[in-house]
């Protein structure tokens, strides 16, 4: 909306433009009706044509005095004919005139504004009426393609059209369902139209001809421009939140079955393929657990829709076809697949063994005998015992464990899963343990191959044909010929004679299935024990236990084996150990926390914009500078200790900066060089010689000792309108990683858009360099590929190590959660993940209510926190402290007790600086006085691992070891020196 139009907006009183909606309503009303009768118009002449051309009984032409069914299914399924049937190069009257006279953008611009439109009652069925114009329009590539073009929308923001139908689908702008799918009915359109089309289409099989083939290449490109409009406009994310819906309980079924339409036919490129196949809606199983219920009972026709694209795309993804084991994970899958293609190899002997025993205790002596010299058996009067294996995932729930299933289904290189032998009867199996007196059941078995073309469990891609297609296919399938036809090759080839050797196999096999790791190249397998694959750890992996991999060292330099720096990290970076408590004395508390570069102090800032200096080891405050008028919420001291990059909040009242850079001078004092704008700003990590500051959705790299802005990383078409933005550098500051978009530094230029699956974080760099980690999502750098997720760094603003082994990651509250019951129960803990597999170390639980900010020393000892503690005094106002931990230590009696005596200090304000280090304890910081590890066993049970962490691989014999910031002391107490625990690097 530009100028004259607010003019002409504000000289209008209520009446006018109330009558002015009511006219845009009634005028998007007519237009739909309008496209839907000439739809259905051309809808019956494709549809005359095709039955025509096939052979079939004529249509009757609908008379011109008759009206025209315009109802819902008869709409919908006069689209899904257009997608199939239509050419890609057909003159469609009403579409031309449509984009001749502007009304794709005109159109677009209304669905940008109406939802502003407040206290009008029409707006939701103005919005609906239009998103149904779109869906007709949408049939053919041409108005497919104008969705991708960039428009300006209201407040002069430009924005490509296809963004705006993926918002409407989310429902944030307006929480309407009609609304929603409608616009889920656009996105389908632009993502499910097909491949190979009828007659003189886009169809590469079903045309010959050099043209043919140019407009079969033509039609893929339009796809696949509709695939990556979508996918780089955030499409996959709301897709994706779609599924899960829940509310209103009357449509979410509907929701979720089109949202999973679109998922369907947006998962035919291999792009989006790729990245959702690492998600936790596919490794998890999520998916399956959506599969088991619907959300309302009544709405089983939705469910049932549901499930079926669900199925197909679990097919899709994983390139198995999908199965009734609806519990199945990828990660199973991928097992169930080494299984199928394993070659199974069994001793002959012991097969002989077992027919030799079944022979005698039946009473067939000479046969056995016989059989007992030909075969060269051993004489054994008691065979070995058979310990037969119950295959849970295949065998029917009601069977016993001693039976097998009788009919087998053969398990092909493409299948996934193992039959299911829900309804085949049992078979006892003739082992010299289970054989009993019930005799096996007479009659031939019969082997049933299933088609490997089409499940029979799973319908192959019959709903995505229109009801013409499906009727006109079955009239051809139903005639005699065909029915006698088919009913020959089936006899011919389901059933199949059942040998010895192929039930030995399979039962094998059902045993090897069940294996933890199944390898596919595996040794001959024994009859009478249970099979199971080696479990991939050998002698030269590290000893999980603390003690042994010490001990060890010397044997296996330098970490004892294999896979020893992991185990080392998890037993040092689960210890945290607190040591003091700093307050503010002005009482405005503290927002941010860094070390200075000697590590003898810790720049705090407060949230009356002051950065004070204090003492790490006796908690004095050595100065305070004003620097800013509100809450500093970043500080980054440079390497040579010279510079201070501070950032703080923006108030309504000072917006012209939020950062700025201050030069360090003699005793802590601070002098500002230039202000910057930007909510948050960093050093380049190289060579700090640029900063990148973050200003909403664009970032400024700034020369150093210039102050002026180098280059500016912004494009309106790549946004991704992170809340949380803070753009950051590569660690070779070639690159820059801003609002989820990678840059060039040199030449300023975009390089790459990865894909959104998170409204808050907006990514970091690995400290590696190969790797981006967006919230849980970890990105290649090389590729621009999903490797895989991480979902407990969910939602958290995380920081690497100086050694950048380590992630420390706390949990970031939404600005909306004001109450203690609205935050996440991981806002008061620390986390802590092994950066080269991501794997999980601990949840570190503080007394707090929230982290704010945290930061670590240059060696990695002890770590920071600003933490808010809620008070429940007269004033009932919250603390913000920092706290200081040690890092590889736990805390012991002495530190309870005397963290009680410093609280009661201060609570008495007896003593200003209460719960100071002891003399011991302050000369650790500076010296170590030697490495022992105490022999006298004195407790148990004071370190056995971390109380938080269920998952501590260190047995009891770590117990013996219990780590203390002293040195050397008067009293023992069996401590692990800080120089050997640092050692284990």
């Amino acid at each position: 909306m530009n100028e004259n139009d607010e003019q002409v907006h504000n000289t209008l009183n209520d009446d006018q433009i109330y009558t002015m909606r009511q006219m845009v309503r009634h005028t998007t009303f007519a237009m739909k009706r309008y496209f839907e009768a000439h739809l259905s118009l051309k809808a019956d002449e494709i549809r005359r044509s095709h039955l025509r051309n096939d052979g079939g009984s004529p249509v009757q032409e609908t008379p011109a005095y008759k009206p025209i069914k315009v109802s819902g299914e008869v709409v919908q399924d006069n689209i899904e004919l257009m997608m199939d049937l239509m050419p890609v190069r057909l003159h469609w009257d009403p579409e031309l005139l449509f984009h001749k006279l502007g009304g794709v953008v005109l159109l677009t611009k209304l669905l940008a504004l109406i939802p502003s439109w407040s206290n009008y009652t029409g707006k939701s069925e103005t919005v609906k009426n239009t998103l149904d114009i779109f869906t007709v329009c949408t049939v053919t590539p041409k108005t497919q393609l104008a969705l991708l073009q960039s428009i300006t929308v209201p407040e002069n923001l430009v924005y490509p059209a296809i963004s705006i139908f993926i918002n409407l689908a989310d429902g944030e702008t307006l929480a309407e369902p009609e609304v929603q799918k409608s616009a889920l009915n656009v996105l389908i359109n632009c993502v499910c139209g097909p491949i190979e089309r009828y007659g003189a289409g886009v169809g590469r099989y079903m045309s010959v001809g050099s043209r043919k083939k140019i407009n079969s290449k033509m039609g893929e490109d339009i796809l696949s421009k509709m695939w990556n409009g979508i996918r780089i406009n955030n499409g996959i994310m709301v897709l994706l939140k779609l599924l899960s819906i829940k509310t209103p309980i009357t449509d979410a079924d509907s929701i979720r079955a089109l949202a999973c339409k679109a998922l369907l036919g947006l998962s035919r490129s291999e792009t989006v393929r790729q990245i959702i196949s690492k998600l936790p809606l596919f490794t998890n199983g999520q998916i399956q657990y959506l599969m088991k219920e619907p959300v309302l009972q009544d709405k089983q026709q939705e469910f049932i829709k549901f499930c079926r694209y669900a199925s197909d795309l679990m097919e899709r993804v994983s390139g198995k076809l999908a199965s009734a084991n609806f519990d199945a994970s990828l990660d199973e899958i991928r097992r169930a697949d080494i299984v199928a293609h394993t070659k199974i190899r069994y001793s002959e002997k012991e097969l002989l063994q077992l027919i030799h025993d079944h022979l005698q205790k039946n009473g067939l002596m000479d046969t056995a005998c016989m059989l007992q010299k030909e075969g060269n058996l051993p004489r054994c009067t008691t065979p070995p015992m058979i310990h037969p294996a119950s295959p849970q995932l295949y065998m029917n729930p009601q069977a016993t464990p001693s039976r097998m299933p009788r009919q087998f289904n053969a398990m092909s290189s493409s299948s996934s899963h193992a039959i299911s032998s829900s309804s085949a009867p049992s078979l006892p199996l003739t082992s010299a343990s289970s054989q009993s007196t019930t005799p096996c059941t007479p009659g031939p078995i019969r082997f049933t191959r299933q088609s490997q073309g089409s499940p029979t469990n799973t319908p192959k891609n019959t709903y995505s044909k229109s009801r013409f297609l499906r009727e006109r296919d079955s009239v051809f399938s139903c005639s005699p010929a065909m029915r006698s036809k088919n009913f020959t090759l089936k006899l011919q080839g389901s059933d199949h004679d059942m040998t010895l050797d192929k039930i030995v196999t399979e039962y094998l096999r059902k045993q090897h299935a069940l294996c933890r790791n199944p390898v596919s190249t595996c040794p001959s397998m024994s009859l009478f024990n249970p099979h199971r694959c080696p479990e991939p750890r050998g002698s030269k992996f590290a000893s999980i236990n603390i003690t042994s991999r010490l001990a060890s060292r010397a044997i296996l330099p330098p970490h004892a084996g294999l896979d020893g720096a992991c185990a080392n990290r998890k037993f040092i970076y689960s210890r945290f150990r607190p040591v003091r408590t700093y307050k503010d004395a002005d009482e405005n508390g503290f927002s941010s926390c860094a070390f200075s570069v000697d590590q003898q102090y810790l720049l705090l800032g407060t949230h009356s914009g002051d950065v004070k200096c204090l003492n790490v080891y006796t908690g004095d405050e050595v100065a305070s500078n004003q620097c800013h008028s509100n809450t500093v919420t970043n500080l980054q001291p440079s390497k040579d200790g010279n510079l201070l990059l501070t950032s703080f909040a923006m108030s309504w009242t000072d917006i012209s900066s939020a950062s700025s850079l201050w030069s360090i001078g003699d005793g802590t004092s601070l002098t500002e060089r230039y202000a910057l704008n930007g909510h948050h700003a960093e050093f380049s990590k190289l060579v700090e010689d640029k900063i990148l500051t973050t200003e909403g959705e664009k970032a400024y790299i700034i020369d150093v000792p210039t102050g002026d802005t180098i280059v500016e990383l912004y494009d309106a078409d790549k946004v991704n309108g992170y809340r949380d933005n803070r753009a950051t550098f590569h660690p070779s500051d070639d690159l820059v990683l801003n609002d989820g978009v990678l840059w060039d530094v040199r030449s300023g230029k975009s390089i790459h858009k990865f894909d959104k699956f998170n409204p808050h974080i907006s990514g970091s760099f690995h400290p590696m360099g190969l790797e981006i980690i967006i919230n849980s999502e970890i990105w290649d750098i090389r590729t621009f590929h999903l490797l895989h997720t991480a979902p407990a760094l969910d939602q958290c603003q995380i920081k690497f190590s100086n050694a950048g082994d380590i992630i420390y990651a706390i949990h970031i509250d939404e600005e909306n959660d004001m109450y203690e019951n609205s935050k996440s129960p991981y806002s008061s803990t620390l986390r802590t993940f092994d950066s080269t597999n991501y794997s999980s170390i601990t949840t570190f639980e503080t007394k707090a209510q929230s982290i704010c900010d945290i930061c670590t020393e240059n060696t990695d000892s002890c770590i920071a926190m600003v933490e808010q503690n809620q008070q429940f005094g007269e004033t009932s106002m919250d603390e913000f402290v920092c706290k200081l931990y040690e890092i590889g230590k736990l805390k012991d009696s002495e530190d309870d007790q005397q963290a009680e005596e410093e609280e009661e200090m201060d609570n008495d304000d007896d003593d200003d600086d209460g719960g100071n280090l002891d003399d011991d304890e302050l000369d650790s910081f500076d010296e170590n006085d030697g490495d022992e590890i105490d022999d006298d066993n004195e407790d148990d049970n004071d370190d056995d691992g971390d109380d938080n962490d269920d998952d501590d691989d260190d047995d009891d014999d770590a117990s013996d070891i219990e780590f203390s910031v002293a040195g050397t002391s008067e009293e023992d107490d069996g401590d692990l020196d800080e120089d050997l625990l640092f050692q284990l690097y």
